[in-house]
């Protein structure tokens, strides 16, 4: 298999496939098969762009003809497996007879991730070949998982040490004469098959953020333990085509390829040549500074941290140190290696230790006169052609630029805190930031193992400013007469990682304090809530200070009501003469949640954004939006453009707060009124 990429089974492909084995099987002199593979992957499954069309199901199939075909074939097929073996080509192994595999190859069933589960085999073969438990395990977690995970079970037939084409030929060479064994063959051995599913599928069932084809993978594996195989593998397959067609499962497989869309730039050649980087520096010994500083040594870059305050610094290398020891402690990273990611680490207090970097990564407090001396204090010392990046989440990057003699050099990485955790990097494309510096930047949030997405400098980018909204409409709800919890618990009902209040201690009510003041002054006239202010004034900072819309006792995390909260809020509502009211969790979900597609319509018609998805892509990765919804901009169509225009004049009338936020930006009324959309726009090159 060769089609110069990860040898998806599209159609060519399974047709080519199909007429060597059907050749090699009409040649008498030949007595064994060995499917085998060019590239970096044996073979890395389905080819999604067919998924959702005819060819998926024309001839020769992957579930009713090839897998079938392999079964039946009188001659014994070797697969011989380097790289990745994932989903379609991950059954398509399992079909076969022996299977000859790298120590470092990658083998998993990852459908249930994109809204599916295994449907050519893969739940009747699997079981039977590594044990029903460790089967369920890894098709309801869609792991891929080294190959060396299953020594010693009937997937591996042998290790190849060297070039697994070879091993696999000699293999071939030593089978004996008579019909080849069948994974179908073999029984699914467990002492209780259906107790345990019948426990598996309870716990499914149990959780709120299931993914579609999980219940249905646990009644496929059902199915293979109790009835016979061809009966199990045609419900396994009925199954399967019946979900793909489902409403459900396709916001996953829009979610996977707005990703890929999102690593197109418009207007960037993609034959430009990357800046170059192979070293970082990270200025701020913050919480922010320390993230970014240990998700590029994660990486494998050497990395400075830089602070004036040496104290600072010293507690960092404390901080990142004490993580590190508790990730080993777990047993989650090997002690070495987490020594060898420290060591990475140097701190340092002048700007001259850093000059040879790379890539410098500005990260200190969001105030446009620190950034200025760190910006111009970087100008001056730095080596031609290094990049300079600023972390700022709100300021513009184009002012950023401006303090520096070279602007081209300059753009915004924007990540998201833990920011060794967090997938999300907004990267953000300044006026005049070098073609090579932005191809160089996306490639280092690769490397980094980010999603990046590009954006246009405005206030917030693309998440922020969209969130602020967010934000604003959960502030006005608990002024008008609703609770922090009730809030939170609506919309993490709903689906959010994180109420917005919880959201709001964890990031520091300080912080969204100073957006609303700058707003104040840069926007005379705009409406804010007023009720976070007073708590800012108190100190009630959040997390960092053990109170915030929250009380959170002797340092722990977990969220307790805040006892002074309700009386400082009736008396707030009485001085204004705010009658409190009964607010309905569909209220606080939809003013919520249309708030983020009002303001994403903005940003998308500003340009802000390159196309829809990518907004999806940003709130899927980076702020907790349900996996099930496909994202904002995707959930405005999957509800109907008319029915979120309605609602939103509905809110425009009545609602304390700004009213005039609730005019649909005129880019919602375009699709609504032209039935177009909203997800396709920015994508139609």
């Amino acid at each position: 298999m060769d089609d110069g990429k990860m040898n998806c089974l599209n159609r060519p492909m399974r047709t080519a496939v199909m007429r060597a084995l059907e050749e090699a099987l009409a040649d008498t002199k030949l007595r064994a098969i060995v499917l085998a593979a060019e590239g970096r992957a044996w073979c890395a499954g389905a080819d999604l762009n067919e998924m959702d069309d005819e060819e998926a199901e024309a001839d020769p199939n992957l579930q009713l003809t090839m897998t079938g075909w392999l079964d039946d074939c009188p001659k014994p097929v070797v697969a011989a497996i380097q790289g990745p073996a994932l989903g379609g080509g991950f059954e398509l192994a399992l079909a076969c007879h022996y299977r000859i595999v790298c120590r470092d190859a990658l083998l998993g069933l990852p459908e249930v991730k994109l809204g599916l589960f295994p449907g050519a085999g893969g739940t009747q073969r699997l079981p039977r070949a590594i044990g029903l438990e460790n089967a369920t395990n890894l098709i309801l977690a869609g792991k891929i998982q080294k190959a060396q995970v299953f020594e010693g079970t009937d997937l591996i037939d042998e290790f190849s040490e060297e070039d697994v084409l070879t091993a696999a030929i000699a293999f071939a060479r030593r089978l004996p004469e008579g019909k080849p064994p069948r994974l179908r063959d073999r029984p699914v051995r467990h002492p209780n098959a259906e107790g345990y599913l019948a426990l598996v599928a309870a716990a499914v069932n149990a959780n709120p953020a299931r993914l579609p084809g999980q219940p249905v993978a646990v009644a496929s594996l059902l199915a293979a333990a109790i009835k016979p195989f061809d009966q199990a593998l045609a419900e396994e397959y009925a199954s399967f085509r019946s979900l793909r067609a489902s409403l459900a499962s396709y916001p996953y497989r829009h979610a996977f390829f707005a990703q890929r869309k999102a690593a197109v730039v418009k207007g960037l050649d993609p034959a430009t040549k990357e800046r170059e980087i192979r070293s970082v520096a990270v200025i701020g010994a913050g919480t922010m500074g320390q993230g970014i500083a240990m998700a590029c040594a994660e990486a494998g870059y050497p990395v400075w941290i830089l602070d004036s305050d040496a104290a600072a610094l010293a507690r960092a290398q404390e901080r990142i140190g004490e993580y590190y020891y508790a990730q080993a402690s777990r047993g989650r990273i090997e002690a070495p290696t987490a020594s060898a990611f420290q060591s990475r680490i140097t701190a340092v207090t002048d700007y001259v230790s850093i000059s040879e970097a790379d890539l410098v990564i500005e990260a200190v407090p969001e105030d446009l006169a620190i950034k200025q001396v760190v910006f111009e204090s970087l100008d001056q010392v730095m080596k031609p052609g290094a990049v300079l990046a600023t972390n700022t989440s709100t300021l513009d990057v184009d002012r950023i630029a401006a303090f520096t003699q070279r602007p081209d050099d300059v753009l915004g990485l924007h990540f998201f805190n833990p920011a060794n955790v967090m997938r999300l990097l907004e990267v953000v494309r300044a006026r005049k930031t070098a073609d090579d510096v932005l191809a160089g930047a996306l490639a280092f949030g690769r490397r980094l193992g980010k999603v990046g997405v590009v954006a246009r400098v405005c206030d917030g980018f693309i998440g922020n400013r969209m969130i602020e909204q967010y934000l604003k409409q959960a502030q006005f709800m608990v002024e008008e007469g609703a609770t922090p919890e009730q809030v939170d618990r609506a919309l993490e009902r709903w689906g959010m990682a994180m109420g917005p209040f919880r959201m709001n201690d964890l990031a520091g009510n300080d912080v969204t304090g100073a957006i609303r003041e700058r707003r104040r002054t840069e926007q005379p006239g705009s409406i804010h809530p007023t009720v976070p202010d007073i708590l800012v004034a108190r100190g009630w900072l959040g997390q960092k200070v053990g109170r915030g819309w929250y009380d959170y006792g002797d340092g722990q995390r977990k969220p307790r009501p805040n006892s002074e909260l309700a009386a400082l809020l009736l008396k707030w509502r009485a001085d204004n003469a705010i009658s409190p009211r009964r607010i309905g969790d569909t209220e606080i979900v939809d003013r919520c949640i249309y708030a983020v597609i009002n303001e994403g319509a903005a940003v998308l018609a500003d340009g802000v954004a390159q196309r829809a998805s990518d907004i999806d892509v940003v709130y899927l990765t980076g702020y907790g939006f349900p996996e099930r919804t496909g994202g904002p901009m995707y959930l405005a169509d999957t509800i109907g453009i008319s029915n979120i225009v309605r609602r939103m004049r509905e809110f425009a009338e009545g609602n304390h707060g700004d009213s005039s936020f609730w005019e649909p930006h005129p880019l919602l009324c375009e699709q609504f009124n032209t039935f177009r959309n909203l997800r396709d726009f920015g994508n139609r090159e």
